[in-house]
């Protein structure tokens, strides 16, 4: 899975930025006003690591309360728990903080990342809903000036129900009429299968890449019955576009 960092997941999913690592680290001994930044960010990134481990405890504290009340009421049909008052108080507590820190997370990030541009070279991190992490990640990496292939992480294997977590599941490429949609796997360093599909043009470059996983979801399912993308029914159509 891709975003397992909690600042790196809060990022992605406020502003649709997905970073391989904390990239403002590298940042943290220039002495000019970027430094100044990327240190406030860096503290700031930290102190809210410390408060997701602290308010998951907090919640997980709520939750075996929960369990405990459920069998007291199963048992007696009464609810007599103690301390549940100080453990939803904390919980409240945790969230509250949490909130505020991940307010001045997302300031700092966006005041360092408007000094510093993040060119994407030959590869890409995608979300493949946008500002949705839980959807994950598709890795783009460029074959040519136009062309890129898609590599779907663990996170967006599951969401989309297909057997290739880490493989690449196809290539899109940009044409004047927008992205087309190239479904094929091939295993690193490998060329393509023999067989491809080409999918229908999309005009946006993540609906392109969830074209390629709704068509190996379906290529695997009981529905697809030897079938082309040419023969798909409207509706078959219209999901896997969508």
């Amino acid at each position: 899975m891709f975003l397992t960092d909690p600042v790196l997941r809060r990022i992605a999913a406020d502003t649709n930025d997905v970073l391989p690592e904390h990239l403002w680290r590298h940042d943290t001994a220039t002495p000019e006003p970027i430094g100044d930044l990327a240190r406030i960010l860096h503290t700031t990134a930290r102190d809210f690591t410390d408060s997701t481990t602290s308010l998951d405890e907090a919640l997980a504290r709520v939750g075996m309360l929960s369990t405990a009340a459920r069998h007291a009421m199963a048992a007696r049909a009464d609810l007599h728990i103690a301390a549940y008052q100080q453990t939803l108080t904390d919980a409240l507590v945790a969230r509250e903080r949490h909130a505020v820190l991940g307010a001045a997370l997302l300031t700092c990030y966006r005041a360092w990342r408007n000094h510093r541009p993040i060119a994407d070279g030959d590869e890409r991190h995608l979300l493949l809903r946008r500002c949705d992490p839980s959807r994950g990640v598709a890795t783009l990496r460029r074959t040519d000036p136009h062309t890129w292939q898609v590599t779907p992480d663990a996170e967006a294997a599951t969401a989309f129900d297909i057997p290739y977590p880490d493989r690449v599941v196809g290539e899109v490429t940009e044409t004047d009429h927008g992205w087309t949609p190239t479904a094929y796997i091939a295993r690193p360093h490998q060329a393509p299968l023999a067989t491809v599909y080409p999918l229908p043009v999309r005009g946006e470059l993540a609906s392109a890449c969830r074209s390629l996983l709704r068509w190996w979801h379906l290529r695997h399912s009981d529905a697809w019955r030897n079938r082309t993308p040419t023969q798909l029914t409207p509706t078959e159509i219209a999901h896997l576009t969508s």
